[in-house]
C-alpha cells in the first residue's frame, strides 16, 4: 500500500519533469528555427544586392556582346563595300581610260606622241579636227586626229600597230604611206624613208546628267 501511494505521488511529478523537458526542447527547435529563419532574412538582404549586380553585370556582358557582334556585322558590311568599292574603281579607272566620258585631248596627243617615239617615227604634224566634236554614233561621240609624219617603213607599221591596240577606243579612217620626194627637199633623205599621214577618230562618252 505504501509503494502504491509513493508511485502516485510521483506521477505528477513525473508529468511535471517530462513536461518541463518537452518545453526545453521546443523551445530549443523554436530558438533554432527562428536562427535560421533570422540567417535566411540576413543572406537574402545580403545576397539581393550582389545578385542585382550580378544580373546587371551579366545584361551588360549580353548588350554589349551584342553591340560587338552588330558592329562586326557593320564592319564587315563596310570592308565588303570598300572591296567593291576598289574593284569598280579599278574597272572604272581601265573603263575610262579606253573610253573616257571627256575629249582628254592632252592624253591622246600623249599616246600618239609615246608610239611615236617608241616605233622611230617622227611627227611633223598632229592635229585636232574639232568639227565632228559634236557629232554622235552608236559608238559614243568622237572627234578626229589626223598625223604627218617620217620614218622607216617596218617603223611606220609598228606604229599603226601600236595605236591600234592602245587601249584608247580609235577607228582608223585612212592611212597613206608613200616615199617622200626627194627633190623637194633640199635635206639628205636616209634610205627606206617613207611617209606616213594617218586619219582617226576618237570616241568618249560623256556621262549624262539625266
Amino acid at each position: 500500500m505504501t509503494e502504491k501511494t509513493t508511485l502516485t505521488q510521483l506521477q505528477p511529478l513525473y508529468r511535471y519533469l517530462r513536461q518541463q523537458a518537452e518545453n526545453k526542447k521546443f523551445l530549443k527547435y523554436l530558438e533554432i528555427g527562428a536562427t535560421f529563419s533570422l540567417i535566411a532574412v540576413f543572406l537574402f538582404f545580403a545576397i539581393m544586392p550582389t545578385a542585382s549586380a550580378i544580373s546587371n553585370l551579366i545584361g551588360d556582358i549580353n548588350s554589349k556582346e551584342l553591340n560587338i557582334k552588330n558592329m562586326k556585322s557593320k564592319i564587315n558590311s563596310i570592308l565588303q563595300a570598300q572591296q567593291t568599292y576598289a574593284q569598280a574603281q579599278e574597272k572604272y579607272s581601265v573603263l575610262e581610260s579606253s573610253f573616257p566620258s571627256t575629249q582628254k585631248f592632252y592624253q591622246s596627243a600623249s599616246n600618239f606622241s609615246g608610239a611615236s617615239k617608241q616605233s622611230s617615227i617622227s611627227l611633223s604634224q598632229l592635229k585636232f579636227n574639232l568639227n565632228n566634236d559634236e557629232s554622235s554614233n552608236s559608238v559614243g561621240r568622237s572627234f578626229n586626229i589626223s598625223v604627218v609624219g617620217n620614218g622607216q617603213y617596218t617603223s611606220a607599221l609598228e606604229f599603226i600597230k601600236k595605236i591600234i591596240d592602245s587601249r584608247r577606243l580609235i577607228s582608223i579612217n585612212s592611212i597613206q604611206i608613200n616615199q617622200p620626194n626627194t627633190q623637194d627637199t633640199e635635206t639628205k633623205v636616209p634610205p627606206g624613208t617613207v611617209n606616213l599621214n594617218m586619219s582617226s577618230d576618237l570616241f568618249f562618252s560623256p556621262i549624262s546628267n539625266e
